[in-house]
């Protein structure tokens, strides 16, 4: 019974991790589908007020503000790709990670203890350990008993 419970409870904290994981993977995904959308939306919306202003306001040469915006475009951009690449394992994550580790070594100890005592008291055991007594018998000179 032991090792059911265990393995229930390894098999609950898995799929928690799992379940957590995808969450944590989905909110990633977002933000790199707000980066590629603001990026997409900045290319096109905003060039001609950025370059207007560089232009005007700066008193950049025309290749000059192209520049100034593309600049802005790069930098909108990579902070956006940087703020879809972090990836924090959440605390309640972090717990269920401990938890499936320690069940997973209990259930390896409690395996390895049951193999232990099946091996020491199976019959193969019992019937070794009468074969030593006998051989100890007749060494001693005393007859085993059939």
């Amino acid at each position: 019974m032991r090792i059911g419970e265990i393995g229930k409870t390894i098999i609950d904290g898995e799929l928690t991790l799992r379940k957590l994981m995808a969450i944590r993977l989905g909110r990633q995904a977002a933000f790199l589908v707000v980066a590629a959308v603001f990026g997409g939306f900045a290319t096109i919306t905003g060039h001609a007020l950025l370059w207007a202003f560089f232009y005007q306001t700066f008193g950049f040469s025309v290749l000059g503000a192209s520049g100034a915006v593309f600049a802005v475009d790069i930098l909108a951009a990579c902070m956006f790709a940087f703020m879809g690449r972090r990836s924090y394992m959440t605390p309640e994550e972090i717990r269920v990670r401990f938890a499936r580790e320690h069940a997973l070594n209990e259930l390896r100890q409690t395996v390895a203890l049951s193999a232990v005592v099946g091996t020491v008291a199976g019959p193969v055991t019992r019937h070794t350990g009468r074969a030593i007594w006998n051989l100890f018998r007749t060494m001693t000179g005393r007859r085993p008993s059939a």
